[in-house]
Formats: C-alpha cells, structure tokens, sequence
C-alpha cells in the first residue's frame, strides 16, 4: 500500500491550522455532495422566494447586504427588511452547514438524539431543537396525500407512555382505551398516510375522520372486515375485499402483507424513541410518512438532496418554547 503523501503535512500542522484544514475539506465534500456550501446557495439554487417573516408577502426588492454580507430584502407591504431565509428554519442558524447536513442525513435513518450528539459532537439541546425545526417544515403534510388504485386500510396501537399506572395495576387485554390507535393506509404505488385516532378501537368516525380525505373517487379497499370501515366504503363510493385477521390464514398473510408491512416498518421507527413526548407523536408521524415518500423516490433523487429542497423551500419558522 502506497503512503500518503499528505500525512506528514497533515501531522505538522498546529491545531488551529489543522482546524482550518478540516473545515476547507469539509466544504469541499459539501460541494461534491450537493452543489452548494451553505443553506443560502441552496436557497438560490432551489429558487426559493423571498418571504416577509413578519406579514407573509412576497411582494420585496433588494435592498443592499447585512453585516455578514447575505442579500437583504425589504418588504413592499410593510417595510420590513429580511434576508432569504428569514421565514424559514435556518433563521439565525449557528450550527456550521457541515454539520447540520450530517444532522439531516442522521434523521434520515431515524437515529436517536444521543447518537447524533456523540457523532457530530452537538449538544442534547441542540439536538432536539433541530428535531423539532425539521418537524415543523412536515407539520400538516399528510393533508394534502392522496391513495390512489388499490388501498389497503388498518389500525395499529401504541402504548401511551402518558398514562401513568400504579403497581398493582393489572394489564388490560384486548385493545384497552389506554392504547393509542394509529389509522394506516397504503396504496399499491406505496402511497402511505398514518393518523392518530384517540385511544383504544376506532369507531366509524374515527376512520371516517382519518382517511376519507384521503382516499380517491374509484379505489379498490382491501382491509381485514372490521365494521368501522364499512362507512368509509360506503361513502367514498369504493369497492372493497375482505381477509379476516387471522395469521394462521396463509390468504390473510398474502394479502395483506403490504399494510402488516408497514406496521412492521412503523413500529420498529417509533421503537427509536421510546420515551417520546406524546403530544410530538404526530410529528414523528408525519416526519416517517415523509421519508417514506423520499426513499420510495430515492433513485429519481437522492433522499438527502430532497430533504435539504424541501427544508430551504419551507416557510416555515420555528419558535423556542420555554
């Protein structure tokens, strides 16, 4: 194996100029990677529009450069200055552009918190405040998702770590009211939404509630004959086939295997974050459909790329609770 030949330089520098290598190599493999070596490039690249944080307009012109010398806009309504990324998660952001790609990339494959701090070497606290940024960009983004072709329809149950029990409570059996019920769906073209729906077995309007915006005129629904889906049916007009639950069925098996599927993938995601705040299962929720959606695409476009469009396009902005 031939030496390299940059060792001995690489072990004579000092530790700040060592530093300053490290970061030059680093922007040099964000270039490689993504075409761009901050948020702000991306922002220009994806042609993201300037937005008035503080009243919603895109109606600006230029107006000269701040201090650290980014693109300033002033609003055309109300007279606010704001640069590019104003009215997005990256406002302010302190975290180096390096880093805060490999944080994205670490979410990506659902890492717990405390990996990534222990690999990128970030705080607890920043950590989850940037969890939190990137969840709000998918706040409301199962809205609009639309199943197509053949649907396949279930619920599955998490514990809600929330309620607290004494020792000397006995476990409920069956599906008790203390289990968190998850609405699923998935279509044939792996389309998938996943909704909480209150605690314990759905009635016919939770599931209505949950998926009939959901599901396109002409559907065919396969589920497993549960009652609570017959007005879903009945009501977006679809045809339907039943497979009673049963996994010694090996006809229930083959054919619900893409809805059992994802609730294998599902769980084993939430699995991660055992521990979890309640009130953020949602978010989780809609962070996994949202990944879903990318790694389905991953060969028309890198996930990563699509993760950092989508994050610069958002207009979202996200503020710290205390």
């Amino acid at each position: 194996m031939s030496e390299n030949p940059y060792s001995d330089f690489v072990f004579s520098l000092d530790s700040q100029k060592f530093s300053d290598l490290r970061k030059a190599v680093e922007t040099r493999i964000d270039k490689d990677l993504y075409g761009v070596i901050s948020f702000e490039e991306a922002a220009i690249r994806y042609k993201r529009k300037p937005v008035c944080p503080k009243c919603g307009s895109i109606s600006c012109h230029e107006d000269g450069h701040t201090p650290a010398g980014h693109k300033r806009f002033k609003c055309e309504d109300c007279e606010s200055s704001y640069t590019l990324l104003s009215n997005s998660i990256f406002n302010s952001a302190k975290i180096p552009f390096h880093k805060l790609m490999g944080y994205i990339s670490l979410m990506s494959f659902n890492v717990p918190l405390e990996m990534c701090c222990e690999i990128l070497d970030i705080s607890a606290n920043t950590a989850e405040i940037w969890r939190k940024k990137i969840f709000e960009t998918v706040n409301g983004y199962q809205e609009h998702l639309k199943l197509y072709g053949t649907v396949w329809i279930d619920e599955t149950y998490m514990n809600d770590y929330s309620i607290l029990h004494d020792q000397f409570s006995l476990r409920k059996r069956g599906l008790s009211k203390d289990l968190i019920c998850i609405v699923t769906a998935v279509d044939s073209y792996r389309n998938m939404v996943a909704i909480i729906s209150g605690h314990g077995k759905p009635s016919s309007k939770r599931i209505k509630d949950a998926l009939k915006s959901h599901i396109t005129k002409d559907c065919h629904i396969i589920h497993d004959g549960d009652r609570s889906h017959n007005a879903l049916i009945r009501e977006t007009g679809c045809t339907s086939e039943v497979y009673k639950s049963d996994t010694r069925d090996p006809e229930y098996i083959k054919h619900m295997a893409l809805i059992n599927n994802m609730h294998g993938w599902l769980k084993r995601y939430l699995w991660r974050f055992i521990g979890m705040e309640i009130d953020n299962l949602q978010a989780y929720l809609n962070w996994f459909i949202y990944l879903q959606r990318c790694k389905r695409d991953d060969e028309q476009w890198p996930k990563t790329t699509r993760i950092l469009r989508h994050l610069v396009l958002a207009n979202v902005r996200f503020t710290r609770k205390y």
